[in-house]
């Protein structure tokens, strides 16, 4: 599900349905208005919950994370989350325009990361989404990357719904990811207040994009390993056996995110400073053998 998540970031599908004659306004039209809302502000403050109930076919989970994000342009954020389900974990992305890090309480380390991209990419699955769907539509870092909207395939207006008060357009429709994603959007300001995606897989499976040779290095390289044939052949085989599982699990339940507090603040680069814990290990990678990495001395 994570790797699922994570590869996201590579899915290119740009489709909008046509309304029609006689509704408020089309899909296509609201989620560029949402793009643009997005693009005009300088700063993003939110805090919020995404509560995941996942039906594997064998157990039902339960997992809710509570999250909070700060974002500055160009290439400012923090965004912290805390999880509770299966396992407790918490973890933290950040950088202060200069040096992205990613931390992990699991692992009770943090590294830097070679690029934005990498480390909220990296943060995504682990977060629960938090570090994806707000960001994807705000940091420079997803400027050559398709927007959340992108992989709706004949999205649809449903009934209009007040989320916290807030009326909001209610959009849907399917991905190559997920039976059905919906997006609540305020009427007002045209931003996100609630997502929620089905995670089960869309009529005739799941489709996973398949990494270019230069994506495959470049992976390698944002999780701190050297690009080497082994190296390559390990992150291929990884990606197979996600693909693998994603068809064989038959996954069923609903992934639901909602965002509140949500104001655009004054915001200094201090206010992006985060300090891990202090017997957490700074290593050169989170994700080298085993997820162990080697410790920097």
């Amino acid at each position: 599900m994570y790797a699922g998540r994570t590869t996201a970031l590579l899915i290119t599908m740009v489709i909008f349905s046509t309304p029609a004659s006689g509704d408020e306004s089309s899909p296509g039209e609201i989620l560029k208005k949402v793009t643009t809302a997005y693009k005009s502000l300088d700063t993003y403050k939110s805090e919020g919950t995404i509560i995941s109930d996942i039906d594997s076919g064998v157990a039902k989970i339960k997992q809710e994370t509570s999250f909070s994000i700060l974002l500055k342009k160009p290439n400012l954020y923090l965004i912290t989350w805390t999880q509770q389900g299966v396992m407790t974990q918490a973890g933290a992305v950040w950088s202060d325009g200069t040096q992205p890090y990613l931390y992990m309480s699991v692992l009770n380390a943090y590294s830097k990361m070679l690029s934005d991209e990498i480390a909220l990419g990296g943060a995504t699955g682990i977060s629960g989404g938090a570090a994806f769907t707000v960001p994807s539509l705000f940091l420079s870092a997803f400027k050559d990357q398709p927007s959340p909207f992108a992989r709706l395939i004949d999205p649809q207006l449903e009934q209009a719904e007040a989320i916290n008060g807030e009326e909001c357009y209610v959009i849907s429709g399917s991905s190559a990811a997920s039976k059905k994603e919906t997006f609540w959007i305020s009427k007002s300001t045209h931003l996100i207040r609630k997502y929620s995606r089905s995670l089960e897989a869309p009529e005739g499976g799941a489709i996973m994009p398949e990494l270019t040779d230069e994506q495959l290095e470049e992976t390698i390289k944002g999780l701190g390993q050297e690009v080497t044939e082994e190296t390559k052949k390990n992150m291929k085989q990884m990606m197979e056996r996600a693909s693998a599982m994603t068809k064989t699990m038959k996954l069923k339940g609903l992934s639901t995110e909602l965002q509140k507090n949500v104001s655009s603040p004054e915001l200094d680069v201090t206010d992006f400073e985060f300090t891990p814990p202090k017997n957490a290990t700074l290593k050169e990678s989170l994700f080298g053998k085993d997820f162990g990495g080697s410790v920097i001395p």
